[in-house]
């Protein structure tokens, strides 16, 4: 027994066994006694694990107590050092927490303004603000921003940024509030500057419009009775030697008109005031006409200018007719203008053919000049040309390949250019058009021919002007028309006239004296005179203001026809208007 654990022994003796039940229950008590032992053994073990637990807990816990305290400090150091004021109070409206950045910002210290209620620092804000901030404990709200400008100790006036948030508990009652300011005072100062500054560009854009329109009208005036009087002076069978001067005077007069036209589509385009169109118009009668206006240029200086044109391509197609012609006018002036010997080729494919669209490969091609490899990313820029001797030699303002560039862009395309310097150049573009169904195919020419059999004859014109050069010339294209007009030379005028007297149509010139042509138009609009009703009103007038189409609407005209006016141009339209073509 003496070889047994101490707890057996104690038991076996308490038992009072006697010996020769001892030596029977020998091999029992022997495994007793050995899971006495092993239990010992476990015991011991357990409690060593136990030791080791708890040596390391004690050290996670020295250690996470520093840590805390180091990341305490670290915190207090970041709070201290935050530009943003940090604050909470109470329900009451009284400071709770305020971090040291209140004192930067207001010069209160922190200690003098806690427990104080928050009003007690608002005597500086403007009285809507007060009354404001003080109504916020009244409202129920989740998380309220305002921008707030305030009369601080520190730096004079500032702007603040106040963000204010509730805080509840954990049955959802609120208990306070917590939030930020920020001095956004350097900010504010910015954002004012900006407004500033936009605003002085809106008056400099305006100025600017407002110049262009001015100066657009004071010189397309005279130059409309440049333009109208060669005209008329070309149809009066001149002898060779004034056919010569007359011709020079024609195209002169036309080539200055059509710089003034290309700073002012411009500006139209830099101002954002483009509307394209989107009706049906006869590809091939804009092809034939640019086929007759340039070949003639061609042959003027002995060179070929031919129009290729794919056997696939549509009749007609529906788009901005007038835009995309100038797109074309641009290019093909520009290739005969730079080409002294060969030819211009302007050839057209179908790339892709749908259904009702069509996709053209456009390229105008020329063996002039070229263009060096170094400027071929300056030629779409304003007012630049390829090389500064190009001005002087060949004229222009250099903003017809921008404008081309700008059009395009407009229109979902792009305009490349490819050229060889003392060989020619190819300007290559892709519009994607919608085709027009069978029964909406406009007429080949564009515009019916009514002229040759006097379809103007006996129709009575009211004509606003007061410029006697301008009034000269129209009298003498409606004489020759057989048009009978009467002439208004203010706007006041021209609303009596046409109170007595019935018109077919009434062409208003916009700038007059008395009473101006927007003025004039509107009031025989609200006129109840039966001479009234319903009588065309066109604008007849040099201004070109980048909204002057919406704003002659806007007082009831009709349109707009723009001076100086091609007579052919201006015949046709008194048709389309008289009868509704």
């Amino acid at each position: 027994m003496n070889n047994y654990h101490r707890l057996l022994r104690r038991q076996l003796k308490k038992a009072g066994f006697d010996g020769h039940t001892l030596e029977r229950m020998g091999p029992f008590l022997h495994q007793v006694n050995k899971a006495y032992r092993s239990f010992d053994a476990d015991i011991e073990h357990f409690e060593t694990i136990l030791e080791k637990s708890s040596q390391e807990l004690f050290l996670a816990n020295q250690q996470l107590k520093q840590n805390f305290e180091t990341v305490t400090t670290q915190l207090a150091k970041v709070v201290d050092n935050i530009q943003e004021v940090i604050f909470e109070i109470d329900l009451e409206g009284r400071w709770s927490y305020l971090n040291p950045a209140w004192e930067r910002l207001t010069g209160y210290p922190v200690s003098q303004c806690l427990g104080q209620h928050y009003s007690d620092v608002l005597e500086t804000l403007d009285k809507q603000t007060q009354k404001y901030l003080l109504s916020l404990a009244k409202t129920p709200y989740e998380t309220v921003r305002r921008n707030i400008q305030v009369k601080g100790n520190v730096d004079g006036e500032r702007w603040l940024d106040l963000s204010l948030k509730t805080l509840r508990d954990e049955n959802g009652i609120v208990k306070g509030y917590i939030g930020t300011i920020t001095d956004i005072t350097n900010l504010k100062e910015v954002e004012l500057a900006l407004m500033e500054a936009k605003e002085r560009a809106t008056q400099a854009n305006n100025a600017k419009a407002d110049f262009l329109s001015t100066m657009s009208h004071e010189i397309r005036t005279p130059l409309n009775a440049v333009i109208g009087l060669s005209h008329l002076l070309l149809l009066e069978n001149p002898d060779e030697r004034q056919l010569e001067s007359l011709h020079a005077l024609k195209y002169s007069s036309e080539h200055l008109l059509g710089l003034i036209n290309d700073i002012l589509d411009f500006n139209k385009i830099e101002s954002g005031a483009i509307d394209l169109e989107e009706a049906p118009f006869s590809f091939e009668g804009m092809l034939d006409g640019l086929y007759r206006i340039f070949g003639q240029k061609a042959r003027e200086k002995n060179i070929q200018f031919q129009i290729k044109r794919d056997n696939a391509l549509p009749r007609a197609l529906i788009g901005d007719r007038t835009r995309i012609f100038q797109i074309l006018a641009n290019l093909i002036s520009n290739a005969i203008k730079f080409t002294e010997r060969g030819k211009v080729v302007l050839d057209i494919e179908v790339a892709k053919d749908k259904e009702d669209r069509v996709l053209l490969d456009f390229n105008v091609r020329d063996t002039g000049i070229g263009i060096p490899e170094d400027k071929l990313d300056t030629i779409f820029e304003s007012f630049v040309q390829a090389n500064t001797n190009t001005t002087r030699k060949y004229g222009g303002t250099g903003l017809g390949l921008p404008i081309c560039k700008k059009l395009l862009e407009i229109m979902d395309g792009t305009l490349m250019v490819t050229s060889e310097e003392g060989k020619g150049s190819s300007f290559r573009f892709f519009l994607e058009l919608a085709v027009p169904k069978k029964e909406d195919l406009p007429d080949r020419s564009g515009v019916k021919d009514l002229s040759a059999r006097n379809s103007l004859k006996d129709l009575r014109v009211l004509v606003a002007e007061d410029n006697a050069m301008n009034i000269l010339v129209i009298r003498k294209f409606f004489e020759r028309w057989g048009i009978f007009s009467d002439i208004a030379e203010d706007g006041q005028k021209a609303v009596s006239m046409a109170a007595a007297k019935n018109y077919d149509i009434i062409l208003m010139d916009l700038q007059m004296p008395v009473m101006n042509g927007y003025q004039a138009a509107e009031a025989i609009r609200k006129s109840r005179n039966p001479n009234n009703q319903g009588i065309p009103i066109f604008a007849l007038s040099a201004s070109a203001g980048i909204d002057i189409k919406n704003k002659v609407r806007d007082f009831g005209m009709d349109g707009h026809i723009s001076k100086p006016f091609n007579p052919a141009e201006l015949h046709q339209t008194l048709e389309r208007i008289v009868f509704n073509l």
